[in-house]
């Protein structure tokens, strides 16, 4: 009987789940030098959405900034994932927001990661 599979390696007791973190924590051990790594898109990550000038497609033209409370899961149903991921997360704005339609004013809102971009560093 074939297995249809590949087994991940067992982690060691007390590491955390990759999948839970959104990472591999057993990375190439070169890179371990004891400093945090570049910042990635996760909960609690402060973004902005692309504006119209940036991509005239995306589904909030003002630029609005945010938190991002929770994963949205995927979308893929109905959306191409040519050209972007097809991630979604679901942030909070910093004042409440009208979308590309006219619709709103919302607080929050599941936004497509290929239009957030992590909020420079300050």
């Amino acid at each position: 009987m074939s297995t249809m599979f590949t087994k991940r390696p067992r982690r060691p007791e007390g590491d955390p789940d990759p999948d839970a973190w959104g990472g591999d924590p057993w990375g190439d051990p070169s890179d371990d030098d004891g400093r945090p790594g570049p910042p990635r898109m996760g909960v609690g990550a402060q973004v902005y959405v692309l504006d119209s000038d940036e991509d005239p497609a995306t589904p909030f033209p003002y630029g609005p900034t945010g938190i991002v409370v929770r994963a949205g899961g995927s979308a893929w149903q109905g959306v191409s994932a040519i050209g972007g991921s097809a991630r979604t997360w679901w942030v909070e704005f910093d004042s409440p927001q009208i979308d590309r339609d006219g619709d709103g004013p919302v607080s929050q809102a599941q936004v497509a990661e290929r239009w957030l971009r992590l909020a420079p560093l300050a």
